[in-house]
């Protein structure tokens, strides 16, 4: 039997302000947006990745379920130190500031638009 990680669906208040987070602020491709029974949808992704943003109507979305509940996507990146000088110009909240470790990873924790936290993290020196 065969098992593939297809996407990641995120469930988001408003698809054109993640979109533009994830393209703007994190340099995502768009890759579709589509429109199903009131139902909005843009797939983003980078490097294999993909996420399903998914805006619900109104009368289907659940007040009970809270959007980013624990859960945390780490990306790792290169050049995290100018993408944090980078992400200080728009608007994003930083949970944790960078952290510029001697070795292990440097890391800088950010929220979506939407709660969702995001780990940006680097490899940085190597411990001997």
């Amino acid at each position: 039997m065969q098992r593939v990680f297809a996407n990641l669906i995120l469930d988001v208040q408003s698809v054109e302000r993640s979109v533009g987070f994830y393209r703007d602020a994190l340099g995502f491709d768009v890759r579709d947006t589509d429109e199903w029974d009131g139902h909005h949808l843009a797939y983003v992704g980078t490097d294999g990745f993909e996420l399903l943003l998914l805006e619900q109507p109104i009368e289907d979305q659940n007040p009970a379920i809270q959007r980013g509940g624990g859960l945390v996507m780490n990306f790792r990146v290169s050049g995290l130190s100018e993408m944090a000088d980078a992400l200080k110009r728009v608007p994003v909240q930083v949970l944790r500031d960078l952290e510029e470790p001697q070795y292990g990873d440097r890391t800088l924790l950010i929220a979506d638009p939407d709660g969702y936290a995001i780990l940006l993290s680097e490899p940085v020196g190597t411990v001997h």
